[in-house]
């Protein structure tokens, strides 16, 4: 479904859309694993700022190359312990929704536990914790006309926030994009479509947003 020009100027049932951003404060966690056996307890118990910090810190790192794994468990698996294998099925799990970040865990538990063994890595996985600070922005979109041209320029922080801390981190169950659509505008097809990309399937915001806007256009203009 496309709409016209005239559509993109409404205001639905009047919500507007405020853009915050988020910048995430690295703390030491005191923990490190030097197995593989380690490595999975430490998932086990690791709190959900850093484990959402080791699953998605690679998107928001702004690479000009895509890294060969795509969460920081994936690498050193691959890297330091040497097991390729397995190291692709941890780069393979999936963050699209509805996924939390405890949804997450039990993957990544499932995938570890049956290979945790004594294997020692070349030099150890140190956990690094995380605090989020929300700040508001100065964008707020009141139609989606506006919101389409400001999810081209708000700051990929902004992006990265209302699409997948949001939702995997905070809980929301779904990505704020898709739900300001779909019950301000009533643009459910367009809001599931959102709903599908896995952010993990990105190596930056920049690409996220990309992907993002690509269905946005394609859907609305």
């Amino acid at each position: 479904m496309k709409l016209g020009a005239k559509s993109l100027d409404t205001k639905g049932r009047g919500v507007p859309f405020k853009f915050y951003t988020a910048y995430y404060v690295s703390t030491y966690s005191r923990k490190k694993a030097y197995t593989l056996r380690e490595l999975l307890e430490g998932v086990k118990t690791a709190d959900k700022n850093t484990l959402f910090h080791h699953v998605f810190h690679a998107v928001r790192a702004k690479h000009l190359l895509p890294p060969r794994y795509n969460n920081d468990f994936a690498r050193w698996v691959g890297e330091e312990v040497g097991d390729e294998e397995l190291a692709a099925a941890l780069s393979d799990i999936s963050g699209a929704e509805p996924a939390t970040i405890e949804d997450i865990r039990k993957e990544i538990v499932a995938i570890l536990e049956p290979a945790a063994d004594e294997r020692r890595g070349r030099s150890e996985f140190v956990f690094v914790g995380m605090e989020p600070v929300v700040v508001e922005t100065k964008y707020v979109a009141h139609t989606l006309a506006e919101f389409l041209d400001l999810v081209e320029v708000v700051p990929g922080e902004s992006i990265f926030y209302h699409f997948v801390t949001r939702r995997v981190l905070c809980g929301a169950g779904r990505n704020d994009f898709s739900t300001w659509l779909d019950k301000n505008f009533g643009l459910a097809e367009v809001a599931d479509e959102l709903s599908r990309i896995d952010p993990l399937a990105f190596n930056s915001e920049e690409a996220l947003r990309e992907a993002i806007l690509t269905v946005l256009k394609k859907r609305l203009l």
